[in-house]
């Protein structure tokens, strides 16, 4: 019974924080141009924090090599310098900022995904919650990407059609989390794939 309870809480507040997560996304997904260059200096702002909040769990991390947590520290470094870069006001460096920041979530995720030979719970947990993290700001920095290149006059019609789709996937995204929310008092196993679906349905709008 406890370790059902225990289940149900962690799919309560996975829950809450996929509604907020679509909630804000939802949110920079309408911003002007000139706003979404705001945001981008916030969530820059967020990651340096995310960032040294991750490095300490990683010093307190169990069954973690010093070779390989000296890697992912690397990479920490290096994504957190791409962070603390100061505000670009020129179209070209801006977007050249946005780049190196996905590079370097791209390259800790996959030295966070490699971390573990081990199948312990914990360990595991501990991947899956820094991939998920990860995960967040690559799409909110894909979006920011789309935001610059098809928000400029010459694609402005193409972006509002871009929009337009994102909003509805989100949307599909938030029904899907209605309707498990509704279901949470007996059945949480497998909801966590079922939503995995889910994003990658919506992330593939990214690409399309």
């Amino acid at each position: 019974m406890k370790d059902e309870l225990t289940l149900k809480e962690k799919g309560a507040k996975k829950l809450f924080e996929w509604k907020q997560f679509v909630h804000e996304l939802n949110e920079q997904l309408h911003h002007e141009v000139s706003d979404a260059k705001e945001e981008f200096e916030r969530q820059k702002k967020k990651l340096r924090t995310w960032l040294d909040s991750l490095e300490n769990d990683l010093d307190h991390a169990i069954d973690v090599s010093k070779e390989k947590a000296e890697g992912i520290k690397a990479s920490i470094e290096e994504l957190r310098v791409q962070a603390a870069l100061g505000r670009a006001e020129a179209e070209d460096l801006m977007h050249d900022q946005q780049k190196k920041l996905v590079k370097g979530l791209h390259d800790l995720k996959h030295k966070i995904h490699t971390l573990y030979d081990s199948s312990k719970e914990d360990a595991q947990s501990f991947k899956e919650k820094v991939e998920d993290k990860v995960d967040d700001f690559h799409t909110r920095f894909d979006l920011f990407r789309l935001q610059w290149h098809l928000g400029m006059t010459e694609a402005r019609q193409e972006w509002k059609e871009k929009k337009k789709e994102l909003s509805h996937r989100l949307h599909e995204v938030n029904t899907k989390l209605d309707h498990l929310e509704e279901e949470a008092s007996d059945k949480w196993t497998g909801f966590s794939s079922e939503m995995s679906e889910a994003w990658d349905h919506f992330k593939k709008a990214f690409k399309s």
